[in-house]
């Protein structure tokens, strides 16, 4: 491979790390949900599923709902031809129902990791993981039985 050919492929995979952390700063932090149409395809796949940016917009407003003051702080990122992967901290205030408890006002943090499949500068493909059971024993007093199954359990962040 030439000098050449690798400072497009690192161009490539700079641009695919700052489009996801722009995402978690405009989508997630800040609530700006136009940004979801220039970031997603129409056809994105979230965990695996075809939801295009709707998918997104909707997983944002249901968490910024449930969490106010809901911020996402990028850490490690990895890229590898079109994949870029995120790991992600998440901080708010529980101040509506998540999970099928009722609002506590108790801070949470918790983390994920985030898989993106980007083409053309658009992401077509999310794989996440976030600890759910974490934010759930914040929120949750000893006596109260976890959830066995929740959508951010099954990788619904975007």
């Amino acid at each position: 491979m030439s000098g050449g050919t690798s400072q497009v492929g690192a161009s490539i995979q700079e641009a695919n790390k700052a489009l996801a952390r722009y995402w978690f700063e405009e989508g997630w932090s800040r609530g700006n949900l136009d940004a979801a149409d220039r970031i997603f395809a129409p056809d994105f796949l979230l965990g695996g599923e075809p939801v295009g940016p709707e998918g997104p917009k909707r997983s944002v407003r249901l968490r910024r709902a449930a969490f106010s003051g809901l911020t996402v702080r990028v850490g490690l990122q990895v890229a590898e031809g079109p994949w870029v992967a995120s790991w992600y901290t998440t901080r708010g205030t529980h101040q509506g129902e998540f999970a099928g408890v009722a609002p506590t006002g108790r801070a949470i943090s918790s983390e994920g990791i985030q898989l993106w499949r980007v083409e053309n500068g658009l992401v077509v493909e999310d794989r996440n993981v976030f600890d759910v059971r974490r934010v759930l024993s914040q929120i949750r007093t000893p006596d109260d039985e976890i959830p066995k199954s929740t959508q951010f359990a099954r990788g619904r962040h975007g």
